[in-house]
């Protein structure tokens, strides 16, 4: 069954960019729904104004700053690209669920800073992993283009779906206007193995695994 296996990894060899650029997409949808649409959520259900929505997204910016270049590194250190990855759309999944059923303050704005640092998180994670999963320079040049491509794609066509979604959902009963944070959330949920399977499919993170591990053995103790 040898000739099975190996059609089995060379499957997973060709899914490895597609799935990558499906992440990058849903960290794309993620933002637009963090800026945009929560421009639509802000105002209809908080009365929030300029000064409010500038405020709320300079800090949700600076949790971006601070994760990418403080916390991001210790992270992969601790548990590995894959994981972390896996664990930033967990966050992203999370946040985007409590935006849409929490409308309670402080904690609707905790959720958005949950949801803006998870988002750093996978983001940063796939362009990691895209760099690591590409054989040479020339291919991790053009992945990496393909990447920015699939951001530049999210960016085009979810203001106008999400908004779309929101305006829909403005009557809803449970969680008013929180269709298209549920989708996404939903989304981003149901694609959070993907770095774990990706992971599998290179067959040389088994080290990665077991430190992992280890490091949530530690933190649970």
């Amino acid at each position: 069954m040898e000739w099975l296996s190996r059609a089995i990894d060379g499957a997973r060899e060709v899914a490895t960019q597609p799935l990558l650029r499906l992440m990058a997409m849903t960290v794309g949808f993620g933002l637009t729904l963090s800026v945009s649409t929560y421009c639509l959520l802000g105002d209809r259900f908080f009365g929030y104004g300029q000064s409010q929505l500038s405020a709320i997204f300079s800090a949700g910016a600076a949790i971006t700053i601070l994760i990418q270049l403080l916390v991001f590194p210790k992270l992969v250190d601790l548990f590995g690209e894959n994981l972390t990855a896996s664990g930033g759309l967990l966050m992203l999944s999370a946040g985007l669920s409590g935006l849409s059923f929490v409308r309670l303050q402080p904690f609707h704005f905790m959720f958005y800073l949950l949801n803006r640092a998870g988002s750093a998180i996978a983001d940063t994670s796939t362009v990691t992993l895209v760099s690591r999963t590409s054989e040479n320079q020339a291919q991790r040049s053009r992945n990496l283009g393909f990447i920015q491509s699939a951001r530049a794609l999210a960016r085009v066509i979810s203001p106008i779906s999400m908004g779309w979604l929101f305006e829909r959902s403005v009557g809803m009963t449970i969680a008013p206007g929180g269709l298209p944070y549920l989708l996404a959330a939903t989304f981003a949920l149901a694609i959070s193995p993907v770095p774990l399977l990706l992971a599998r499919s290179r067959g040389d993170d088994d080290d990665e695994f077991d430190d992992a591990t280890l490091a949530f053995g530690a933190d649970a103790e």
